[in-house]
């Protein structure tokens, strides 16, 4: 698995410009960027692939010591969040690989990344201050309309990931008519 730092995420960590990653999937990359949201510093990871955006607030200086365990956390949360399982989850870091931090990959995804932090702004909801996961706003972001990189058609970030998880047999089948008539509607097809 990819994690693509941002350059001001490599400042932020104090690391030096990581290399390109080896070529692979984009649903196996995640874009890494820290932001400062409601007054605290926020860790939002964006799947290069399908926009999937998982947000944590409030993070310390040891929640970035530990940035592959509280991204591994993001995402095990925005999963779940969706209705996956545990046993999905497992299998999707295990076809993933370990986590190495990479540059980001390219200026579609990174471009997506930046649309929907910009996006997160106009969202007046208070965030939680008991979790570092912010489910409702994770929520509302991924529902908003987008075409990704990994995608021609235009949808919200949640059905493509469920086409992903589909994609590469995680789930099988489990799109429903209701998501792929949204997707074939929105592409004219």
């Amino acid at each position: 698995m990819q994690l693509g730092l941002t350059i001001s995420l490599q400042k932020h960590l104090k690391l030096k410009s990581p290399s390109y990653g080896k070529p692979t999937d984009l649903f196996f990359c995640w874009e890494l960027h820290i932001i400062r949201f409601q007054g605290k510093n926020a860790f939002a990871a964006v799947n290069a692939n399908n926009r999937f955006l998982v947000l944590m607030v409030g993070m310390k200086v040891a929640d970035w010591k530990l940035l592959q365990k509280r991204f591994e956390e993001a995402v095990t949360a925005g999963f779940l969040s969706e209705g996956y399982t545990k046993e999905q989850i497992d299998a999707y870091f295990s076809l993933a690989d370990e986590p190495v931090f990479t540059k980001t990959h390219g200026r579609k995804p990174v471009g997506g990344m930046n649309k929907a932090i910009d996006y997160l702004y106009y969202l007046p909801e208070p965030i939680d201050p008991e979790h570092l996961y912010q489910e409702f706003h994770c929520r509302f972001l991924n529902r908003d309309i987008c075409s990704p990189i990994g995608f021609e058609d235009y949808g919200y970030p949640v059905e493509f990931l469920e086409v992903d998880m589909n994609r590469i047999g995680i789930i099988n089948d489990r799109v429903n008519d209701k998501n792929s008539n949204i997707i074939e509607f929105r592409s004219g097809r």
